[in-house]
């Protein structure tokens, strides 16, 4: 028997697949039309029964007609409704529009139909119309010629069951940018059975005349960013054209490259300098009419005829009066008649014309674009791109906004819909399966532009990743990286080489996610299989670790649980080592969830509760409220399998992730737990981490009497375990102890501490040392050094940058943020302290939340933005309830002053509460901080003589913790007092 080659033996992915039943199915990014008639009971129950049956045969007529002249299929009729779908043959991309139009002219017809009815009624249909992903399969007689299942099949119905007589419900995911062809009324949430999010709707009245689309593009456009350079070319031609010398500017790009918008903006321009514009477009499928985009604009003029010599005639006159600027989208699929007209138009030269026309590249052109200058649209730049995401999602967090970046390669459509999956807070979703049906769509018309061997094999590198090794792709589909189809994959865009030698990589990010989905789950199952076997026999040793990760996760896409567990766990606890949070916490989540699927023993229980303890590590540094329930099931699963020991171990843990959230009340617990069981059962080497844990929570809550004893005690042991390589624990807690001596006035003893846990990472990138940095950070500020806390603010978001903790860049970026502040008074610093917040606000954690706050009252109040600046003061009190005191003072402090001008009789209660939080903290500096405070509002208040005394008590402390720039504000604040004497 000869050989057959891997890629014929049944391992690629073909579009039309098989269940395990034998019936043919496929899954396809779909638009589906629901469309009833209205009334239909009331009709046959006052109609002849022949009337009502030519009634239902003239629509059912209707509907065949309408659906396949817009590029539609008929799937099922039952009664007097229907069921069709756009976009399962021809083009997909704008297989919304395509239906919506075909909705419309259905109602206009059946609307207009010419059935006598009973007196009051009038026949009318109600529609719906929405687009996903939908699983296709062959249908039997009953069901029709496909079976279309899926919750896109049942919202597309449930649509259609809410619209009233007349009315036609399209969904946001169906409609898209294409809204702008259509007048509708504002989106509205529409409750749907069956689905636990609302569905964003529209309905639609009518195709807006192309003058109104324009308009509708404009008002419904956000900020333009980027192609200064491209908008200035279009600008040059336009000078040209009002000089008299008719010009023609065409411009060509992939879909979603941005070729609408910068029109639009362009036109905008245009407008703006006196022109008349006109736009239109042209449509590709048996729906569209001759000289299309050209009727859409003497639509517009309020003509009807299309010829070339009737569309100049009309625009003859409007040109004499002032410059014309015609704009045509989708010019790829222009007929005859527009290209003839078009030519025409052109040798127009004396008139003041502009044509510009979008299109995308066709490898079937039949000639040379119809332009004078033909320029294509590169994708945006990568600052470019993440000055978009900052604009459309602003407050997302540094790790958001580069994924958004790395999915969308710079293609400005895709930027668009991911920053609104991250705005609706689904930011940590698979692009792919976040996407807007129309946005599927447009991709999977791409891939439907491809050929059997192309489409297989981008497939195949779909269900592989985004990074695709060469050496993976010949072992599943015997062609290698030199390969002719490979090559024509790139060229067609989809796959261009990786930065690694030997490997490909997606051009986008979401087209690779979309085209994950669309493979059928049976066939991506044992592909991704066959893809983690082919890892495991290829490496080992180093690049066996290597690999681990890419291991895991395809053993539990192809539902092997037992190896992904196995595999996520090497992988994370070689990540963790390597101060990769973000990827640690990933694969302890896989792992656990893999141990989920197995039947659970009292070993594997137990082997939960570990990888929840290392998970807690991870925490530590960058702490996540949700994995809260994690470790409230992992004690329980202690309890019930394991020993007094392990017990106590879950809780020191939990404790460390309830201290980094900021709970520091259930820190003490659980520490209070911890160390209660390393001490009952002997256990020498929890209960030095368990005295450890007890007194950094003390020391949160600013308990320091009691958290200095269990400090120094966690500090004599860790040091004499000390052997050279980077120690975390004793790290941790001599930073803790080194605020704890700021706070009592002792800085340079705080500095040494610093110092010496700078000292004790061996690795300058551990986690860490962000922690080191940033505490130093924060006692520099106290002291009053802004710049010298500005650099150590720097030095620690480096180092948490690297280890991808948003917790220690957060509070890296806002010390850093209110250091420039007190240096150079820019509002745009407090604006960085009011981002971070946001970066933090979904996770609903933070330890010293009330710094922030604090630091924003001081702040918008000193920038009298009162209302915001009295918020986070409320907030800061609010803190303080929980123990969080560090923020509380200064946000007292701001109150205070404000109050001096707008309510006089509040300030010394703010004084009174600022005061009390810095005497429970034992702060030194604060206390003295609050004197100077109290200090101003007494010479405010014409209290000069208690002025003065406050006065000596601050300076003098200042000069004792030498805190220069606050002993220069008391001196001068004291020179005040002495002119005015």
């Amino acid at each position: 028997m000869a050989m057959i080659p891997p890629y014929q033996q049944g391992v690629m992915v073909h579009a039309a697949q098989s269940d395990l039943s034998g019936t043919r199915e496929e899954r396809r990014y779909l638009t589906l039309l629901f469309a009833d008639l209205s009334h239909s009971t009331a009709l046959a129950e006052r109609m002849e029964q022949e009337h009502y049956a030519a009634l239902i045969a003239d629509v059912h007529a209707i509907y065949q007609d309408v659906i396949e002249r817009h590029g539609g299929e008929v799937e099922q009729v039952q009664g007097d409704g229907v069921l069709a779908s756009f976009g399962l043959a021809g083009r997909a991309e704008d297989a919304g529009r395509r239906a919506v139009q075909a909705a419309l002219e259905m109602h206009e017809r059946v609307r207009c139909l010419a059935t006598p009815l009973p007196d009051g009624l009038a026949p009318s249909l109600h529609s719906g119309v929405h687009s996903g992903l939908v699983l296709v399969r062959e249908g039997r007689a009953i069901l029709g010629k496909r079976e279309l299942l899926g919750p896109v099949t049942n919202t597309a119905a449930r649509l259609a069951a809410a619209a009233g007589p007349h009315e036609i419900l399209v969904s946001e995911a169906a409609l898209g940018p294409a809204r702008r062809f259509f007048v509708t009324s504002p989106p509205q949430q529409l409750e749907v059975r069956g689905r636990s999010d609302p569905v964003l709707v529209y309905k639609v009245d009518a195709r807006a005349g192309s003058s109104e689309a324009v308009k509708a593009a404009w008002r419904a456009g956000t900020e333009f960013l980027g192609r200064a350079a491209e908008l200035a070319r279009l600008d040059a031609a336009l000078d040209e054209a009002m000089a008299g010398h008719a010009r023609t500017v065409a411009i060509v790009a992939p879909p979603g490259q941005g070729k609408t918008r910068l029109v639009d903006q362009f036109l905008a321009g245009a407008l703006q300098r006196g022109c008349f514009v006109l736009r239109g477009y042209c449509e590709g499928t048996l729906g569209g009419e001759p000289s299309e985009p050209f009727r859409h604009m003497l639509q517009a003029l309020g003509a009807e005829a299309a010829s070339a010599t009737a569309f100049e005639q009309v625009l003859e006159p409007v040109a004499r009066e002032q410059p014309v600027v015609l704009s045509i989208d989708d010019w790829q699929w222009a007929d005859d008649a527009s290209r003839s007209l078009l030519a025409s138009l052109r040798t127009r030269r004396g008139w003041p014309l502009l044509v510009v026309l979008c299109a995308r590249p066709v490898q079937d052109a039949t000639g040379p674009m119809p332009a004078d200058d033909v320029f294509p649209l590169p994708p945006l730049s990568a600052d470019e791109s993440r000055q978009l995401v900052a604009t459309r999602v602003p407050g997302a967090d540094p790790f958001i906004a580069a994924k958004i970046c790395d999915a969308a390669g710079g293609n400005p459509l895709f930027l668009e819909e991911l920053c609104h999956s991250a705005a609706r807070g689904q930011a940590e979703r698979r692009p792919g399966g976040a996407n807007a049906g129309w946005l599927s769509q447009l991709v999977q018309s791409r891939a439907e532009g491809l050929d059997a061997a192309q489409k297989e094999l981008v497939q195949v590198a779909a269900v592989i990743g985004n990074v695709v090794p060469a050496w993976l792709l010949e072992t599943l589909t015997g062609r290698r990286i030199d390969d002719a189809v490979l090559g024509q994959l790139v060229e067609r865009d989809f796959l261009f080489a990786g930065e690694r030698a030997g490997t490909l990589r997606f051009k986008h990010g979401v087209t690779r996610d979309i085209l994950y989905d669309s493979v059928g789950l049976h066939a991506r199952q044992a592909l991704h299989l066959r893809i983690a076997e082919a890892l495991r026999q290829h490496t080992s040793g180093e690049s066996r670790d290597d690999a681990l990760e890419a291991m895991a996760l395809h053993y539990d896409l192809g539902g092997d649980a037992a190896r992904a567990a196995d595999c996520a766990e090497q992988a994370a606890d070689k990540a963790l080592s390597l101060s990769a949070l973000d990827r640690a916490r990933a694969l302890y989540r896989l792992a656990l969830a893999s141990l989920d699927k197995l039947p659970q023993t009292p070993e594997s229980a137990l082997r939960w509760v570990g990888i929840v303890q290392r998970l807690g590590r991870v925490c530590v540094f960058d702490p996540v409220r949700s994995e809260l329930a994690l470790g409230q099931r992992a004690i329980a699963l202690a309890q019930e399998h394991g020993d007094a020991s392990t017990v106590g171990r879950v809780h020191h843990w939990i404790g460390y992730m309830c201290y980094s959230l900021g709970d520091t009340r259930a820190a003490i617990r659980h520490g209070e737990l911890a160390l209660s069981a390393a001490r009952a059962t002997g256990d020498a080497k929890l209960e030095p981490f368990a005295v450890a844990l007890l007194g950094e929570a003390y020391c949160a809550a600013a308990l320091y009497d009691r958290a200095l004893p269990l400090l120094d005690e966690a500090i004599v042991v860790k040091r004499r375990h000390h052997k050279g390589r980077t120690n975390v624990g004793l790290a941790f807690s001599l930073v803790c102890r080194a605020y704890l001596l700021a706070e009592r006035g002792d800085f340079d003893g705080a500095y040494g501490c610093f110092d010496e846990a700078a000292a004790c990472i061996e690795d300058v990138t551990h986690e860490v040392g962000a922690t080191v940095e940033g505490w130093r950070s924060a006692v520099l500020l106290w002291q009053g050094r802004w710049q010298e806390a500005r650099d150590a603010a720097a030095a620690s978001w480096r180092v948490a940058e690297r280890t991808q903790s948003l917790a220690q860049m957060s509070i890296a970026r806002a010390m850093g943020a209110y250091a420039e502040w007190m240096l150079e008074g820019r509002p745009d610093s407090i604006g960085t302290i009011v981002e971070v917040l946001d970066w933090l606000r979904p996770r609903d954690s933070c330890l010293y939340r009330s710094l922030y706050h604090g630091w924003l009252a001081d702040g918008l109040l000193a920038m009298g933005r009162r209302e915001e600046g009295r918020a986070h003061a409320l907030q800061a009190l609010r803190r303080g309830r929980e123990r969080d005191l560090l923020g509380l003072p200064m946000a007292c402090r701001a109150l205070a002053l404000d109050a001096v001008v707008h309510a006089p009789g509040r300030a010394e209660r703010y004084l009174r509460w600022g005061m009390r939080a810095a005497q429970q903290r034992g702060s030194v500096h604060e206390i003295a901080g609050m004197q100077l405070c109290a200090a101003r509002v007494a010479l405010r208040a014409g209290e000069e003589a208690r002025a003065l005394g406050l006065l000596d008590e601050a300076a003098a402390a200042f000069s004792r913790l030498r805190m220069e720039w606050h002993l220069a504000q008391a001196e001068a604040l004291r020179g005040e007092v002495t002119r005015g004497r």
